[in-house]
């Protein structure tokens, strides 16, 4: 990625002042809305998209939808610097919001699913591109003083989201349909428009940047070509000829690392993905999405299935790996550095008994076990995602620091859009969707979580290195 664009000439002075003064007021309320209008449309919609695949009559096409908008969040991060500093960081925020109601207007209006899931693709682009351009303005637009508090402000409107989210679409799915389900982010992404026109700067085209490539282009586009062929299985259920996407998938993002080993100027981390200490890290935050991935496409489905449950409850039993994974992270910021340690030395098997517990309660039954599973997946998340991130900075040289920085959220995004595409085909051939439609699903649900403890395994022995070394 290309460095941001200069301090902006209309940034409000560093005043002391508070967030309330009138020149921080409308930063914050810009920024807090557009990273709002992702958090909040993707979990008041999470229950809600089971529901809009069974009725476009394709269930087994339902982890497209989560591979191609992880894909396009991962695109979106990487051509977000880019695209501000060519057009400036208004001109770029108006454009990623137009895609961003696109997409909800094809989500929402969608007759086929592969038209569901291009709205979701192109929500994906337009969420990494304003979400990377929001944290990216907030040192630029605030008193370095204050900079804290404002992130404080966006870790509340993410636990406002996942508060109300689930309510909200829920509701609207039972009320009225799935169709308008899609459109409950509507009032933030307008406000998130309006906003930006009135408080983000314009900024004439900047010849010198529009002159400069993404760094890492190339690998990025050969790794999201991969992860592209990896969602094929799903694209073309039933296809037998679509299997062939795994082997070439994998090929494609393991081209993309060798390459960006060979460029002067690097995308991935030097030691991404080795055996070193940055490596290790990147691992985990690999594996530990990949695994995930399974509750992340499949649980609400499965929920619905077995239980009946309304989108309202089902939201609700989706979103507590969140709370769970912010509760547990808030915990382990404030204990010691050997506590933090040693609970990053075994997230991962949380993780796994956590997938265990929802594959045993979807089975038998019994729905506190997949709460408390679904739990643990959020714990285990909370207690790695910290510290495995301050031991890769530890370990990263000074001038790779804010490179390793900005990959790692890509990494674990990227990690999300493989699952996807791996265990949605692994889903198709373990005929997941008509067992649990026919009600004799325990060997598809054992397949698939089954799999994904075993996935979260593998990632245990490189976290119990990351947790002990130096």
């Amino acid at each position: 990625m290309i460095a941001p664009d200069h301090a902006m000439p209309n940034a409000p002075a560093p005043r002391d002042r508070g967030l309330l003064s009138p020149e921080y007021r409308g930063p914050v309320i810009v920024i807090s809305t557009g990273i709002g209008m992702h958090a909040f449309n993707d979990l008041s919609i999470a229950a809600s998209i089971p529901v809009a695949f069974d009725a476009l009559g394709s269930l087994a096409m339902l982890p497209l939808a989560y591979a191609l908008f992880f894909i396009g969040i991962v695109a979106g991060g990487v051509l977000s610097a880019h695209l501000r500093g060519l057009f400036g960081a208004r001109a770029t925020a108006l454009g990623a919001a137009a895609v961003f109601l696109a997409g909800m207007a094809l989500t929402a209006a969608a007759p086929l699913p592969f038209v569901f899931a291009l709205g979701r693709f192109l929500q994906g682009i337009s969420d990494g591109v304003i979400a990377a351009l929001c944290y990216s303005l907030i040192p630029e637009l605030f008193a370095a003083r204050l900079v804290a508090r404002v992130f404080s402000i966006e870790a509340v409107v993410w636990a406002s989201a996942a508060a109300l989210g689930p309510l909200t679409g829920g509701y609207a799915t039972e009320a009225l349909s799935w169709r308008a389900a899609m459109l409950v982010g509507l009032p933030l992404a307008l406000l998130f428009l309006v906003t930006a026109v009135f408080v983000l700067p314009a900024r004439a085209r900047d010849a010198q940047s529009a002159t400069r490539r993404v760094v890492g282009l190339r690998p990025v586009a050969i790794c999201l070509a991969g992860v592209a062929l990896l969602a094929l299985p799903t694209a073309l259920p039933g296809q037998q000829v679509a299997v062939v996407g795994l082997p070439l998938g994998l090929a494609l993002v393991a081209l993309a690392l060798r390459v960006d080993a060979r460029q002067a100027e690097r995308f991935f981390p030097r030691e991404a993905f080795s055996r070193s200490l940055v490596g290790r890290g990147t691992w985990i935050m690999f594996l530990m999405p990949v695994a995930q991935a399974v509750s992340t496409v499949f649980l609400a489905l499965a929920l619905r299935a077995v239980w009946g449950l309304s989108p309202i409850w089902t939201g609700w039993i989706v979103v507590t790996m969140a709370l769970f994974w912010s509760g547990s992270a808030f915990t382990v910021a404030r204990v010691s550095t050997v506590a933090r340690r040693r609970l990053l030395s075994v997230a991962p098997g949380f993780q796994a008994a956590g997938a265990l517990l929802i594959a045993l309660g979807l089975t038998t039954g019994v729905l506190p076990l997949v709460i408390l599973g679904h739990a643990l997946s959020g714990c285990a998340f909370g207690f790695s995602w910290g510290p495995a991130n301050e031991r890769v900075m530890e370990a990263t040289p000074e001038a790779e620091k804010s490179r390793t920085a900005s990959f790692m959220p890509t990494v674990q995004t990227t990690g999300f859009a493989v699952g996807a595409g791996l265990f949605g085909w692994l889903a198709t051939a373990a005929g997941l969707v008509p067992a649990l439609e026919g009600g004799t699903g325990p060997a598809a649900v054992w397949a698939l979580w089954g799999g994904a403890a075993l996935v979260a395994l593998l990632a245990l022995p490189v976290a119990r290195g990351l947790g002990r070394e130096g």
